[in-house]
């Protein structure tokens, strides 16, 4: 995959089915602890999904990130983000976790139980999904010891809450 020529050359959709093949292979390339694709084609048949697709430098439309998220009754949870390694630092992450808030606040509109928390959980070494997560109003909220398998061993997951109000606004 080729780096993107400007970030103003992609655009955010709903992922499907349709986007498995795509989905798996950057998951295999980009994500240091890939979910493989049984877990990809669950979560796009049975949670919310959207994809960034990049434009390269010859004009190819090529998926560069992906979020997928549950949503039961007063809560969302962010499942998984993956960017294209090639394409971090460079606000894809924040684009679909914005997206994500904002697909909140429109489900939101006339819900007997709107969405009223975001959770999510991150490894602890995953400094730079933390500093993102803190940067958009992530509280952390817990620790589970030991909860990743990792090649030194164990590490934590932590475990962040994001209060929405009912209006469907971002604190």
């Amino acid at each position: 995959m080729t780096h993107l020529v400007n970030l103003q050359q992609h655009r955010i959709r709903s992922a499907s089915i349709n986007d498995l093949e795509a989905i798996v292979s950057l998951d295999m390339d980009s994500n240091p602890h890939p979910w493989g694709e049984n877990l990809i084609k669950d979560a796009l048949a049975t949670r919310q999904n959207w994809a960034i697709e990049s434009c390269d430098e010859q004009g190819s439309i090529n998926i560069s990130a992906w979020l997928t998220a549950s949503m039961l009754f007063e809560q969302s949870e962010l499942e998984l983000i993956v960017v294209d390694r090639f394409f971090r630092r460079q606000g894809l992450a924040r684009k679909l976790m914005t997206h994500w808030f904002d697909a909140i606040k429109r489900q939101n509109m006339g819900r007997e139980q709107p969405v009223s928390e975001c959770l999510l959980e991150v490894r602890e070494s995953n400094l730079g999904a933390i500093t993102l997560y803190k940067s958009l109003g992530f509280e952390l909220m817990g620790r589970r010891k030991n909860y990743y398998q990792s090649e030194q061993g164990n590490e934590a997951a932590l475990l962040f809450n994001l209060t929405i109000s009912y209006q469907g606004e971002r604190p």
